[in-house]
């Protein structure tokens, strides 16, 4: 049966989530459990990689499981005894036959978080950026506007090759993009679009609090 999960995870103690030999990584981590728990080999997709040090709430995957070995509240239960609490299963379910995480996906929205104050918190470190240098909200708000709808991305972004050596396109349609002041000086970006480039959030928001400042 085709599986689909949706997993949370702290991303701090691992190398991104791409299965990579040699480090320890999300994917490679899950990958492992949900094998072991199955007892047969398999391949993870998942919707977006993400770097070293990036946290995901609702990365989902998908992957092929034995029919007379998949039991979602079992499944779920072990592999979080197995990878928790560093990754967590939120939600496992059947998908149709031909679900793909990456290819069926229809958005994604990442969340990055600025403490903008002068003393850095702790608390927070390893889930904010902190910018000591008074930003102007305003100024980051109205920085987003021309992120909206479909632009070619390439200024934000590494250039990716195509196997064949061409160049692959770095046009996105941002959906959303906006700030939101949580208080106390933390300030939380938040952005949605169909697909996004390698390490473009990080530019993107880069170049963002250049302006608010």
């Amino acid at each position: 049966v085709r599986v689909r999960m949706t997993v949370a995870y702290d991303g701090s103690g691992y190398h991104g989530f791409a299965p990579n030999p040699g480090v320890s990584t999300v994917g490679g981590a899950l990958r492992d459990a949900i094998a072991r728990v199955v007892r047969t080999p398999l391949a993870v997709t998942c919707a977006g990689r993400t770097d070293t040090g990036v946290h995901a709430w609702g990365q989902v995957v998908s992957f092929d499981a034995p029919a007379d070995r998949f039991d979602p509240l079992m499944l779920q239960r072990s592999v979080n005894r197995l990878c928790g609490p560093a990754i967590a299963v939120r939600e496992v379910r059947e998908a149709p036959p031909g679900f793909d995480a990456r290819r069926s996906a229809t958005g994604r929205t990442y969340r990055y978080t600025v403490v903008n104050r002068p003393v850095p918190d702790p608390f927070l470190a390893h889930l904010a950026w902190h910018v000591d240098e008074p930003l102007d909200l305003d100024l980051l708000r109205l920085a987003c506007d021309p992120l909206i709808g479909e632009h070619d991305f390439s200024a934000f972004c590494r250039r990716p090759r195509h196997r064949d050596g061409t160049e692959a396109s770095l046009v996105r349609t941002v959906r959303h993009a906006s700030w939101t002041d949580l208080g106390d000086g933390v300030l939380r970006f938040e952005i949605t679009a169909n697909a996004f480039c390698h390490q473009m959030i990080r530019s993107v928001v880069g170049l963002l609090v250049a302006i608010g400042a």
